[in-house]
């Protein structure tokens, strides 16, 4: 078959077209933050990108300027503080902590604004609504609370589960809390009036990290299973189950509506219980993977960590990727290939 001139430049032209608008993903190391004496459970940007938060089994709490690299705050804790949030205006950040309380704390004079009781065990996840009214925790003891951010008090305490909550997060709209745990669910509630919504089955092992997706009609969950799931939030339907080279999932954050990240660890379960009681180190093969979502394929791997990568977060601008990690450490990556 003969291609006339015109059908060949036509062609080319494609090519060249799709040649100079085609992504490429990467991510490059930018600033290790090695301050903390113990392992870094989660690591946060503040809404305007310029700061993190970070915490975990040591018991301060650090702020950081991720511009600089400056440590601005050291929060003191009784205990360690496994979740840590900004507030959207990024005026307070909110500590989670294994003595059951919330903690409220002013950025700019990392003064002590607040205490929420109500939670009697460890607060494994905490999140604050879109519009900063309402603040959600769960943990230890099983139950997920809401309460009033501005008044404090408690609005609703949902079904209590079957286990652990690992995980919570609220959708886009303001109207779906969404939680999930060692139960292997992941619970939809109505936010008005208490109601679970869906109980998502797929999962085997617990869930461990929750996102919806920027226009809220997704919503991925990250499982000790190896597997992150991404949800119809309207239906309740699985959409997708992506499995990369961790041998268990700890985090799972959208940057855009189609592309996520994910993280955790290359040991298994065994390995993982060898790790925190007899200080087994693995392979030191610990990924964190780039998906395009629809194609299901992994567009970018980092394995810079000595040990497991916990919970993370994509920057509000999807610029940067901070990572919070078991080996002491957190970490911030320059993102680039993806609008």
């Amino acid at each position: 078959m003969h291609l006339s001139l015109k059908s060949l430049l036509y062609i080319l032209f494609q090519l060249f077209f799709i040649s100079i608008h085609a992504q490429t993903v990467n991510l490059s190391l930018k600033t290790t933050f090695s301050e903390h004496q113990r392992e870094v459970w989660e690591a946060q940007f503040s809404p305007d990108n310029s700061l993190i938060v970070s915490g975990g089994i040591d018991s301060v709490v650090k702020i950081w300027n991720r511009k600089d690299g400056s440590l601005l705050h050291n929060l003191p804790h009784p205990y360690g503080t496994p979740s840590v949030i900004f507030s959207p205006d990024g005026k307070t950040v909110l500590t989670g902590c294994y003595d059951g309380k919330v903690r409220i704390w002013d950025v700019k004079s990392g003064n002590l604004n607040k205490t929420l009781s109500g939670l009697e065990k460890t607060i494994w996840c905490l999140a604050i609504s879109p519009s900063g009214k309402y603040i959600a925790a769960g943990g230890e003891d099983k139950n997920l609370l809401l309460w009033d951010s501005k008044s404090g008090e408690i609005i609703r305490k949902f079904d209590k589960v079957d286990g652990t909550i690992w995980a919570v997060t609220f959708n886009p709209e303001e109207t779906i809390v969404a939680s999930s745990g060692r139960d292997e669910l992941v619970s939809l509630y109505d936010l008005n009036n208490g109601n679970r919504i869906f109980a998502l089955e797929g999962h085997t092992q617990a869930v461990l990290s929750l996102d919806f997706s920027p226009n809220g009609k997704l919503l991925a969950s990250a499982a000790d299973d190896k597997y992150v799931k991404v949800w119809n939030t309207k239906t309740g339907e699985l959409l997708h189950s992506l499995k990369g080279k961790n041998q268990a999932l700890h985090s799972v954050d959208f940057i855009n509506d189609n592309y996520l990240f994910s993280a955790g660890t290359d040991k298994n379960i065994l390995g993982e219980f060898f790790q925190y009681h007899f200080h087994y180190q693995g392979s030191k093969n610990i990924v964190g993977s780039i998906w395009d979502i629809e194609s299901e394929n992994v567009e970018f791997t980092i394995n810079d960590h000595l040990n497991d990568v916990n919970r993370c977060d994509v920057s509000a601008d999807k610029k940067w990727i901070v990572t919070a990690s078991d080996d002491f450490t957190v970490k911030v990556w320059s993102l680039e290939g993806i609008e």
